[in-house]
């Protein structure tokens, strides 16, 4: 490297600070100083930072000099260079949060202040392992016999755990034999099997109508006039899962590589079991079940180009493949695409940054997508290709809706009514299985005082704490900041008994457990899969016919095929219609619609039972229908009355602090600012500003929370206006009461 100097984000910068700052290199470190290295920079008055090289510039007078430079290959190559900046620009984030979300937790540098010379830290090598092998002269003559079978045994390189399980040796045996020459010891990577059970591949052959939709996609694929984006829409159970696996075949036999995206770990749980069954040991795995280590040593697999494939969740589309030829988000829909920590960006916005890097395909597919793509669709603006029959023609479960109202008139103590009792004990009967939906954890939802009428809340939210029964005698839990103190009968305030309403799952559990004393039951939700490898236990056990029942929460919804469930049952979706949110509707008929086609998915027919004190709804209606498009126009109509995307785009700006009067005052004044902004701007600026108001929970982890609701283009025009709207905040002195975030993708209540 010539002399030159090099532009830094550095780690940790505050909002007002974060920009790329120039350092000149000294010659000792010139051949390590390039772009995308992490090193060690001098900051202000305080201790030196870590920071990253993202741009190289011509040498300058008067700058300081970087102080250390890793010495490995960069992690960010320059693909992922530039989607830092992507990420930055579109989300507003940091500089330092666009990498950290990049970028392994594990693999992360930091300075050693306790040297004399201050430097960069070596890395943990928790990755790391040590392997054992023959020497390359050694006197065999010499040894004793155990020694001897150690040196037979170590033809190929072996850690000691892997020597002992053959040979019973001590450590220290093994350090003597390597003094004397006799093998040698060095660091490798180490070798942990995930998914290592394989599932069934199943039928590989396309049916008439799926191999029409496969020549479909890969003819947009082939067309530079085409868009490079399609959406797979196709009814649950039409089999869109294969036609994934040919278009990874196409892009693996291309020398290309693919990335599959899934919302949730237990759909990524069947899907690479099952790709595992057909590439081996070349699918690479990132989602957040995995631990830091397994993380780490998956991204360096990836990186090193030992992965024709990536599955996995939001965080994947980030994985370093090279030479991306497809890219697949199933169930494009879910909200667990969008991102709620900084950086708040949406995976479908990145997927399509990195596509169009790589001159890959981008397919969306789902048999619920979201309005918005949808719309994207019919107007054109994507490739829509449709799936209306189910594989082999099978029909779509018959749907049955059952007014509960009449349950509860008859006496009914259960969750369960009577026709879904008796299905499922049909079920039972003929060795099928039977799948239940409720929506909310726990036992009892909400606990009150008999006495007071005092609702049992969480000290730092202003939400209700949920009664969690397992183990017992059980504890309070609250679902959003994760505070629990220990269950008690009597209230706090008066000394009066708590009575418990609501239902969880648990409570549906122990239901089961009653009505059905004989049957084998598994609940599927966050608090029963905790432990590591229990979820790819569970599917595995339900795959095998090893349960009779299932319940669980929306994780059992969609995307799962189990083969063998012929029936399954909504205990409730009347929440999910009422829920405050102008996607109530929407979210509503894809849970609905999603765990339908869970039903009737191998040989047998399938059923389903919604148990509904509204059984009229038009939306439970259309979601039994799985009719889609109808609830499309229907929907849209309402939207475009009302401003609500497709026809604009929902940003907020969340501001949050420990003073409630100073929170508000603070909202106000950013909101103020938006408003001075769009008057004194040349262009129009269409742009409808809502609140701020409190948050739908506005006391949470001990911090009031307010919010400004903003309806707009989502263009560059606007990003860049809120940019500076948040540059002007910073410098007035609201800035320093509270911490705030703004989200170009926000998806929540209005």
């Amino acid at each position: 490297m010539e002399d030159c100097c090099v532009d830094v984000a550095v780690s940790g910068a505050a909002f007002k600070y974060d920009r790329l700052y120039s350092y000149s290199v000294p010659e000792k470190l010139k051949k390590y100083a390039v772009l995308g290295a992490r090193v060690l920079v001098p900051f202000g008055s305080g201790k030196p930072r870590m920071g990253i090289i993202l741009a190289v510039s011509g040498a300058r007078d008067d700058l300081k000099e970087i102080i250390d430079a890793e010495r490995e290959k960069p992690l960010l190559n320059d693909e992922i260079q530039k989607l830092v900046f992507f990420l930055k620009r579109t989300t507003l984030c940091s500089y330092d949060d666009a990498v950290k979300v990049i970028i392994p937790k594990s693999s992360r540098l930091k300075a050693d202040f306790n040297s004399d010379n201050i430097k960069i830290a070596n890395a943990k090598a928790a990755h790391l392992e040590n392997a054992y092998i023959r020497g390359e002269q050694a006197l065999i003559s010499v040894l004793t016999d155990k020694q001897k079978s150690v040196y037979r045994l170590l033809d190929t390189p072996l850690t000691y755990n892997e020597i002992y399980e053959k040979i019973s040796v001590s450590r220290s045996m093994l350090k003597n034999l390597i003094e004397k020459g006799v093998i040698k010891k060095s660091e490798r990577e180490k070798t942990i099997g995930i998914y290592r059970e394989y599932g069934e591949l199943g039928s590989f052959d396309l049916t008439g109508e799926q191999s029409r939709a496969y020549r479909e996609i890969t003819g947009f694929i082939g067309d530079p006039e085409q868009p490079g984006v399609t959406l797979l829409y196709g009814v649950t159970g039409s089999g869109k899962t294969v036609i994934y696996y040919q278009l990874v075949r196409d892009a693996i036999e291309k020398k290309r590589t693919a990335l599959l995206l899934v919302p949730e770990i237990a759909l990524a749980t069947q899907l690479i079991l099952r790709f595992k069954s057909l590439f081996g040991e070349r699918v690479g795995v990132i989602h957040s079940g995995l631990s830091d280590t397994e993380r780490l040593l998956q991204w360096n697999r990836i990186r090193s180009g030992g992965c024709d494939l990536v599955v996995g969740t939001r965080s994947a589309v980030f994985a370093p493949l090279c030479d991306i030829g497809i890219i697949i988000i199933d169930e494009e829909q879910e909200q667990s695409y969008l991102s709620e920590q900084n950086p708040r960006f949406n995976t479908l916005e990145v997927a399509k940054y990195r596509a169009k890097y790589h001159g890959a395909h981008l397919l969306l597919s789902s048999a619920t997508p979201s309005i918005e793509t949808y719309h994207q669709a019919v107007k054109g603006r994507y490739n829509l290709v449709n799936l209306l029959r189910r594989y082999l023609d099978m029909p779509l479960p018959a749907v049955e809706v059952v007014d509960m109202r009449g349950e509860l008139l008859a006496g009914n103590s259960f969750c369960i009514g009577k026709k879904l009792k008796d299905d499922i004990d049909k079920r039972i009967q003929s060795k099928e299985q039977t799948l239940l939906l409720l929506n909310r954890r726990g036992y009892r939802t909400v606990s009150i005082c008999a006495g007071c009428k005092t609702i049992v809340k969480c000290k730092n939210c202003d939400t209700a704490l949920v009664y969690h029964k397992n183990p017992e005698p059980g504890r309070y839990v609250c679902h959003y900041c994760g505070h629990n103190t220990a269950y008690k009968e009597e209230c706090a305030e008066c000394g009066g008994s708590i009575r418990h309403t609501g239902v969880g799952t648990q409570k549906i559990e122990e239901e089961l457990s009653i009505l059905f004393p004989t049957a084998r039951i598994m609940r599927l939700d966050v608090d029963s899969v905790g432990k590591k490898h229990s979820l790819e236990q569970k599917i595995n056990a339900i795959s095998k016919g090893e349960y009779d029942i299932i319940v669980g929460t929306q994780m059992i919804a969609k995307g799962l095929d189990f083969k063998n469930v012929t029936l399954v049952g909504v205990l409730s979706i009347d929440q999910q219609l009422l829920a405050p949110s102008f996607r109530a509707n929407e979210r509503a008929f894809s849970m609905l619609a999603q765990v339908i086609g869970r039903s009737g998915r191998g040989e047998k027919e399938g059923e389903a039972v919604i148990q509904s004190i509204d059984p009229d709804n038009a939306i439970i209606k259309l979601a039994a229908k799985q009719d889609f498009p109808l609830f499309y126009r229907n929907e849209v109509v309402s939207r475009k009355v009302h401003l609500y995307p497709p026809y604009c785009v929902i940003s907020s700006v969340g501001l949050i602090g420990d003073d409630e009067e100073k929170t508000s005052l603070s909202a106000n004044a950013y909101a103020a600012l938006i408003e001075e902004k769009v008057k004194a701007s040349e262009k129009a600026l269409p742009i409808r500003v809502l609140g701020p108001s409190p948050m739908r929970i506005a006391y949470a982890a001990g911090q009031y929370r307010f919010k400004i609701t903003l309806k707009s283009r989502g263009d560059m025009t606007f990003k860049d206006m809120i940019y500076s709207v948040s540059e002007e905040f910073y410098k007035s002195g609201y800035a320093k009461d509270v911490r705030f975030y703004v989200n170009f993708y926000d998806d929540g209540d209005v």
